[in-house]
């Protein structure tokens, strides 16, 4: 397993990983269309992806073919977590480790480091809680 930079032309790899998880963001968000495209005080899941990758604040974590395991995003500026996903066929807690480590040697570890974890008691979101506490 090898961890690159999230580039434009992964894009749609980012959206289908995302996309693994929208049965536990309709837990709180019930309509995925405002999710996916914003709204007036959020933006479009597009332009959040376009945004950490011109930042080269995204990394997605790959194996054999290249196939994505999981993908990370950070705010360096306000050091934060931003996005984190581990698909649903990768082994969570190897994938989520191998990705945390990668992004904690960038962030102030010295300082708070926020993330947002969605709340739900399914087995995937519960290994988040689990790994980040």
């Amino acid at each position: 397993m090898e961890i690159k930079t999230v580039s434009l032309s992964d894009i749609p790899v980012w959206i289908l990983l995302s996309k693994e998880y929208d049965s536990y963001v309709q837990e709180i968000v019930p309509n995925l269309t405002e999710w996916y495209e914003g709204n007036e005080t959020s933006p479009s899941y597009d332009s959040y992806m376009r945004s950490k990758i011109s930042k080269n604040e995204a990394f997605m974590a790959t194996g054999k073919n290249s196939m994505c395991y999981g993908i990370v995003a950070i705010s360096k500026t306000n050091n934060n977590i931003t996005f984190f996903a581990i698909s649903h066929k990768s082994d969570f807690y190897k994938v989520g480790g191998f990705l945390l480590e990668h992004v904690l040697s960038m962030l102030n570890t010295k300082a708070a480091i926020k993330t947002n974890i969605i709340k739900s008691n399914a087995e995937q979101i519960q290994k988040q809680h689990t790994l980040f506490s």
